[in-house]
C-alpha cells in the first residue's frame, strides 16, 4: 500500500498516513498476528502509520456471543461490549478503536475497560481458548 500511496503521489511525499481495518473477537485475524509479531497491523505500525481498529463490536452482532463466561476470561465485572472493545483495544499494534455509544453511561464503562489494557498474555489466552486452543 505504501508502495501505491509512493506511486499516486508520483514521490515519496504521499498524504497515506493510516490503516483501518476490522478488529474483534469475530474478526480475530489482526490479533493473532500481531500476537505473533506480523500481519498489517504490525507492518503498518513498522511504516510509521497510525492504525485503527473498526467493528470491535461486530455491528453489534459480537454481543449476543458474549456469554459471562467469557466475559470474566477477558476481565470480571466488565459489561459484555466492555469485554469485547477491551480485547479489541488491546491489540498490539493498534493506536485508536472506532466505536461509539448510545449513552454517556456506556461510553464510561468503554473507557474504564480500555484504560487497562490486556497484557499479551491475556489476550492469548482469550484467543486460545476461542480457537479451542
Amino acid at each position: 500500500m505504501l508502495a501505491l500511496a509512493r506511486q499516486a503521489a508520483g514521490s515519496a511525499e504521499h498524504h497515506f498516513t493510516g490503516l483501518q481495518m476490522p478488529v474483534s473477537l469475530i474478526m480475530d485475524a489482526p490479533i493473532t498476528q500481531a500476537l505473533n509479531g506480523g500481519g498489517p497491523l504490525v507492518q503498518a505500525k513498522d511504516a510509521g502509520l497510525i492504525t485503527f481498529g473498526s467493528a470491535p463490536l461486530h455491528g453489534g452482532e459480537l454481543l449476543d456471543a458474549m456469554t459471562p463466561e467469557l466475559v470474566n476470561l477477558i476481565r470480571p465485572g466488565l459489561s459484555a461490549a466492555a469485554a469485547a472493545l477491551l480485547t479489541a483495544g488491546s491489540c498490539p499494534g493498534l493506536d485508536v478503536v472506532l466505536t461509539s455509544a448510545s449513552t454517556r453511561e456506556h461510553w464510561d464503562d468503554m473507557a474504564k475497560a480500555l484504560a487497562a489494557p490486556l497484557t499479551a498474555q491475556e489476550l492469548r489466552r482469550v484467543t486460545d481458548e476461542l480457537a479451542g486452543e
